[in-house]
C-alpha cells in the first residue's frame, strides 16, 4: 500500500494528555524526552529556573486543578524543587521531586476521600448563610491546612449537592417549580450520588491500570512538553491504539472518540469523517460529555468518569441509538441522537445542500480536513467536496458557502488539494522548519472546478488547516470570509517516538512498532503568501459576525506558551483575482445586524462570557438563592438557543435531486438528512452568510 509521504497533520488539538506504559525510569525517560524536544522542536525552550517554575506549577495545577488536594503545607515541601527541575540532565533533583510528589499525592488522594466521605455522612444544611465563590481559573486559591480545606471542601459538595437536587428526574420533572419540601427529599439520594462520583475519581486515578506512579510521571512529562507549546503533547502507543480503534471505519460505530478535557471532564476527542456524530453537525471536538443515554433507560450522568469508561460504555452496548448531552465551549447545552451505523471509507463524508431563496445558493459544511493514508486514490475531503459541487452545478446555484466553523483543521495535503479546486496552480502558504529557508505550499494542478461566489464561514475555533486554506483563499481574492478570527494555530506538529537519533524528516507512522512513548512535536510554523504569520492573531474575517468563542478565551492567544507570531521575507508570485468588493458587503451586513435582535443580544451574551471569566462569581448555598441563580441562567441560555437557532424566512433548505433519488432507498440515510435540514434552515450565521452571498452576487452584477 502506498502511504502519502507528507508529515503534518494541522491537528486543533490532536491528543490530550495520555499515560505511558513504559516500565523504564521516569527521570531517564524525562532526560530523553527533553534531549529529544530540544533538538527537533521548532523554537526548543531555555530550560532556567523560571521555566522550572512554570513547570512546577503547571504539574501541580495538572494534579490538583481546584487546589482541593493538597494544603499549603504539601506545597511548601514540594516548592523547594521549584527551581531545580531543569537540572533534570545534570542531578537527581527532578526524580527527588517527582518521587515526592507521587507519595503525597497518593497520601493526600486518601486523606480527602476520607475526608469527603465524613463530610457527606451528614445532611446539609440548606438554611445557613453560606456561600461559594467561584475564582477565574488564572487566580489560584489555595488551603493553609486541612482545617481550610475541610471548609472548602464543604461549600463544593453543598452546591454539587444542589446542582443534583434541581436536576430533572424527567422531561416532566421541573425542579425549578418545587417547593423546598420536596426539594429537600432529593437531598440524602444527592449526598449519595456524591459519594459514589467522588470516590470513583479517587479510585481512577488511585487503581490506574498503568500504575499510580506512571499516571503521576506522565502528568509530569506533559508539563514539560506543553512548555516548548500547547500542542506538543507526550503520550504512550497503548493511548494512540486506542484512539484509533475509536473512530475505526470497518465497524458498526457512533463514529465519535472521547479524551479528558482540561478540567478533568469526559469531552469528545475526534470525529470520524462520514459517521454518524460527524454527519449531526451537533457535536464537536472538546464539547463536555454530561450525559449518555440509551432507549428506555435512565441517563447516566458522567460526572468524574473516565474517557476509557465512556469507551467501554459505548462499546459494551448492543443498542444502536444513544443521547448525547453535551457542553460547548460557550456553556451552551444540548442534546444529539445518534445511530449507530457501519462507517466505509468509500462513502463520501460530506453532503451539499441548496438555500432556495432570492437567489440558489449551495451549501457545504467540512468540519474537518479528512485523508485516507492508505489509499493509492485521493479519497479525503478534497475528492468529497469536489463531488458535491458537481452535484450542486447541476442545481443551477449561483454561489457556495463552505461552512469551517468548529473545522479544527487536519491534513495539510487536503487544504492544498481543496485550494486546488478554487483557484488555478499556484501558492498557497509558507513553511519554515527549524533553522531552513521558508518553502512555498502549491497546488500543482491547472485549472478550477468551481470559479463562481464563494464565502468561508469560520469561527473561533476554525483552526491550522482550515486557517491556512482561508488565508490562501482570501489573499487571492478567491473568498469572501464570514464570521469572528480563527482560532490563530499557525504550527505544524509531527508525532514520533521519543528517540533522538530519529529522523523527522524520513520517518513515517508504523515504522518503530516497539515504540511504547510518543512525543507530538512541532517542526514548523506557516506563513500566508505575504510572509505574515496568522499564529495567535488568527485570520481576520472581511465580514466579521459576532462570536461566542473569543480569542481572548478560547484560542492559541490565550496559552501564554503558545509561539508568537512574526513574519519572513519572500517574494511570492501568484495571480490574485480581481478585488471582491468586501467593504461595501460589510457595511450592508454591518446594516443589517444592528437592526437584528439576535446578533444584539449574541454581541451581549460574548462580551458578558469574557467579562465573568475575569471576575469572582459567588453563589449562595440556599435553596431559594440557588433556584434564583439557576432560573436566571437558564433563561439566558434558552434566549441564546433562540437567538442562534430559530427558523430562517429567507430560504428553504433541501437537498440535491441526485441524493434525494438514493435517499429514498435508505431510511436511516433519509432520517440524519432530514436533521442536517433543520438544523441548517435554524441556524442564523448561515441565514446571514446567505444574505452576505446574495449581496455579493448583486454586486458583481452591476
Amino acid at each position: 500500500m502506498k502511504k502519502f509521504i507528507f508529515p503534518f497533520y494541522l491537528l486543533f488539538f490532536l491528543f490530550q494528555p495520555l499515560f505511558s506504559q513504559d516500565k523504564n525510569n521516569p527521570c531517564e525517560r524525562t532526560a530523553l524526552m527533553i534531549g529529544m524536544l530540544n533538538k527537533f522542536h521548532y523554537q526548543p525552550v531555555e530550560l532556567n529556573d523560571k521555566v522550572s517554575e512554570q513547570i512546577f506549577d503547571d504539574f501541580i495545577n495538572a494534579l490538583d486543578p481546584y487546589s482541593l488536594i493538597f494544603t499549603d503545607l504539601e506545597l511548601k515541601k514540594l516548592e523547594m524543587f521549584k527551581t531545580s527541575i531543569d537540572d533534570i540532565n545534570r542531578s537527581s533533583n527532578a526524580c527527588a521531586f517527582l518521587k515526592l510528589a507521587t507519595e503525597l499525592y497518593r497520601e493526600r488522594l486518601i486523606k480527602v476521600d476520607t475526608m469527603v466521605g465524613s463530610i457527606l455522612q451528614k445532611p446539609f444544611d440548606f438554611t445557613a448563610k453560606d456561600t461559594i465563590t467561584f475564582f477565574p481559573m488564572a487566580e489560584k486559591i489555595t488551603s493553609a491546612d486541612d482545617i481550610q480545606l475541610e471548609k472548602r471542601w464543604k461549600r463544593r459538595l453543598k452546591y454539587k449537592a444542589l446542582e443534583l437536587i434541581f436536576s430533572a428526574a424527567d422531561e416532566n420533572d421541573d425542579p425549578l417549580k418545587a417547593d423546598n419540601k420536596t426539594l429537600l427529599l432529593k437531598e440524602p439520594e444527592a449526598r449519595k450520588k456524591l459519594r459514589v462520583k467522588e470516590k470513583r475519581f479517587t479510585q481512577r486515578i488511585l487503581d490506574y491500570p498503568m500504575g499510580f506512579d506512571n499516571y503521576v510521571s506522565v502528568m509530569f512529562h506533559n508539563a514539560i512538553a506543553n512548555r516548548y507549546d500547547p500542542h506538543t503533547l507526550y503520550f504512550s502507543s497503548l493511548e494512540k491504539e486506542n484512539f484509533q480503534a475509536g473512530l475505526s471505519t470497518e465497524a458498526k460505530s457512533f463514529g465519535l472518540s472521547f479524551s479528558e478535557g482540561k478540567n478533568g471532564e469526559v469531552a469528545i476527542g475526534e470525529l470520524t469523517p462520514g459517521g454518524p456524530a460527524w454527519k449531526s453537525s451537533e457535536l464537536h471536538k472538546d464539547d463536555v460529555v454530561l450525559k449518555i443515554k440509551w432507549p428506555d433507560a435512565e441517563a447516566i450522568e458522567l460526572a468524574y468518569s473516565s474517557a476509557s469508561e465512556v469507551d467501554d460504555l459505548i462499546h459494551s452496548s448492543t443498542s444502536d441509538k444513544v443521547e448525547l448531552t453535551v457542553r460547548q465551549g460557550n456553556g451552551m447545552v444540548s442534546t444529539v441522537t445518534l445511530y449507530r451505523e457501519v462507517i466505509s471509507v468509500d462513502e463520501n463524508s460530506i453532503t451539499g445542500f441548496v438555500l432556495n431563496g432570492e437567489k440558489k445558493i449551495g451549501y457545504i459544511s467540512l468540519p474537518g480536513f479528512y485523508t485516507e493514508m492508505n489509499s493509492t486514490q485521493a479519497l479525503g475531503c478534497a475528492n468529497d467536496v469536489a463531488k458535491e459541487i458537481l452535484k450542486l452545478q447541476k442545481e443551477n446555484i449561483e454561489g457556495i458557502i463552505l461552512d469551517l466553523r468548529y473545522n479544527g483543521g487536519g491534513s495539510l495535503y487536503e487544504a492544498v488539494n481543496l485550494a486546488g479546486i478554487f483557484i488555478d496552480e499556484g501558492p498557497l502558504c509558507m513553511m519554515r522548519d527549524k533553522n531552513a529557508k521558508p518553502q512555498l505550499v502549491k497546488d500543482m494542478n491547472r485549472g478550477t472546478i468551481y470559479s463562481g461566489p464563494l464565502i468561508l464561514m469560520v469561527n473561533g475555533l476554525s483552526a491550522s488547516a482550515s486557517e491556512i486554506f482561508s488565508a490562501g483563499l482570501q489573499d487571492y481574492n478567491r473568498a469572501l470570509i464570514v464570521g469572528s478570527n480563527t482560532y490563530g494555530k499557525a504550527i505544524g506538529q509531527v508525532t514520533l517516538p521519543v528517540d533522538t537519533t530519529i529522523d523527522p524528516n524520513n520517518y513515517r507512522e508504523g515504522q518503530d512498532n516497539n515504540a511504547t512513548d510518543f512525543v507530538n512535536v512541532t517542526l514548523s510554523k506557516f506563513y500566508g503568501i505575504d510572509g505574515v504569520s496568522h499564529q495567535r492573531s488568527g485570520v481576520k474575517p472581511d465580514v466579521l459576525l459576532p462570536d461566542f468563542y473569543s480569542n481572548e478565551l478560547y484560542g492559541e492567544a490565550a496559552n501564554p506558551y503558545s509561539l508568537k507570531p512574526d513574519t519572513i521575507v519572500k517574494k511570492v508570485f501568484f495571480n490574485p483575482s480581481p478585488a471582491l468588493p468586501k467593504a461595501e458587503v460589510a457595511a450592508l451586513s454591518k446594516a443589517r445586524l444592528a437592526k437584528d435582535g439576535s446578533f444584539n443580544r449574541i454581541s451581549a451574551v460574548s462580551d458578558s462570557i469574557r467579562n465573568n471569566a475575569k471576575q469572582r462569581e459567588k453563589i449562595a448555598l440556599t435553596l431559594d438563592a440557588y433556584r434564583q441563580y439557576r432560573k436566571k441562567s437558564d433563561e439566558t441560555e434558552g434566549q441564546v438557543l433562540k437567538l442562534v437557532y430559530h427558523p430562517s424566512e429567507k430560504y428553504k433548505v433541501s437537498g440535491t435531486l441526485y441524493d434525494e433519488d438514493l435517499l429514498q432507498a435508505d431510511t436511516y440515510k433519509k432520517e440524519m438528512n432530514d436533521i442536517l435540514i433543520k438544523n441548517i434552515q435554524n441556524d442564523v450565521y448561515i441565514e446571514e452568510s446567505f444574505l452576505i452571498m446574495n449581496d455579493l452576487i448583486n454586486y458583481n452584477h452591476k
